[in-house]
């Protein structure tokens, strides 16, 4: 009896569901303080992907942005809360004091960085690499799955070293450099040529024709969540069968079942079909044979990586370089189904 303690603490919620605890509370005044995500979760001693995912989906919920991402510039960039996220911190902290009758205080502690920080795209084969340099003594590296769109997004506020992303502009029909402009990065990064990747649709069963299952016959999607680029490969090619059925995208994926259930990882993808709780999804081919499941191919994409230009010659990444260049990379890749390693694996092909 001694060792119990109670706590109380305040909730938000919408619709039965919980939008804000203190967590996610604690995580917005710490991001409003230092304008930095990064610096809020390495605080709060949460992984950075997590803190992304925290305030997604609770913008998911509201319908609103709380966090706006600034250009560096003049006046200074980083994260911020928008004026609606700055209002719903403030009623929060108002409510919590009054009822709790005490603030809402963090802790200060020092921070630390590891010596290598990747935000971006998932992928198995990374995933390979990134275990070979642990081997090779480089045992501080975080990773933070937030997809393509979310790897440059944290380039674009220095919080990350280096993006994996696999971007496919159907406009110029190139691979990831179009999509620098868009982040204001042409001037901040370089970008190293990785690898090719088999992407299809997954299922337990075979299918002739998934996307008839999904449209026309009620299969149940998994999807992947905002800002990957394995999404925004799906999106393309539901928009294109939108156009030809004379429907807009938003009508069009109304009708399909799980559209807006996503997981951040290709396993995740795998899990949920393998789970029964989803038909079809959208991943490598790699997840997808490891688990048995039927694979149907839709193309292969370039997966490559950008790299602040101030931090390219740290020890780490050109440790991480090294291992695209090198006999080590075709080794790992071989031991996994659709990966395909160019000659050029390793070199630039923007910038510097």
């Amino acid at each position: 009896m001694p060792r119990l303690r109670s706590r109380a603490t305040i909730l938000f919620e919408v619709d039965g569901e919980v939008v804000v605890d203190e967590k996610l509370a604690k995580l917005l005044m710490l991001i409003d303080e230092r304008k930095s995500i990064l610096a809020a979760s390495r605080i709060l001693k949460l992984a950075y992907s997590r803190a992304w995912e925290s305030i997604a989906k609770a913008e998911r919920k509201l319908g609103v942005k709380l966090v706006e991402v600034r250009r560096g510039g003049r006046g200074g960039g980083g994260a911020a809360l928008t004026s609606y996220g700055k209002k719903l911190l403030n009623r929060y902290l108002r409510e919590y004091q009054i009822k709790l009758r005490k603030k809402l205080t963090i802790k200060k502690v020092k921070i630390s960085y590891p010596e290598l920080i990747y935000a971006g795209s998932n992928d198995l084969l990374l995933e390979h690499i990134f275990g070979l340099m642990r081997e090779k003594g480089f045992e501080a590296i975080d990773t933070a799955w937030i997809g393509s769109s979310g790897g440059l997004t944290a380039l674009m506020l220095r919080e990350a070293d280096l993006a994996g992303i696999h971007l496919y502009d159907p406009e110029t029909g190139r691979y990831n450099i179009p999509y620098l402009s868009r982040y204001w990065l042409e001037d901040m990064v370089v970008v190293i040529r990785g690898y090719d990747r088999e992407i299809g649709f997954v299922s337990r069963e075979p299918l002739d024709d998934p996307l008839k299952m999904l449209i026309d016959e009620g299969a149940r999607l998994i999807n992947r969540n905002l800002g990957s680029g394995t999404r925004v490969h799906l999106d393309q090619i539901l928009r294109r069968e939108a156009e030809k059925r004379g429907m807009s995208f938003q009508e069009f994926v109304k009708a399909i079942k799980g559209f807006r259930d996503e997981v951040k990882t290709h396993l995740e993808v795998v899990k949920a079909i393998i789970d029964g709780r989803a038909d079809i999804g959208l991943t490598i081919r790699s997840a997808a044979e490891k688990y048995g499941l039927h694979f149907e191919h839709v193309t292969w994409e370039k997966f490559d990586f950008a790299i602040l230009k101030d931090r390219f010659e740290k020890r780490s990444i050109q440790g991480f370089i090294k291992i695209l260049k090198s006999d080590a990379i075709k080794e790992l890749a071989g031991k996994l189904a659709g990966y395909r390693v160019p000659e050029d694996s390793g070199n630039l092909i923007y910038g510097r």
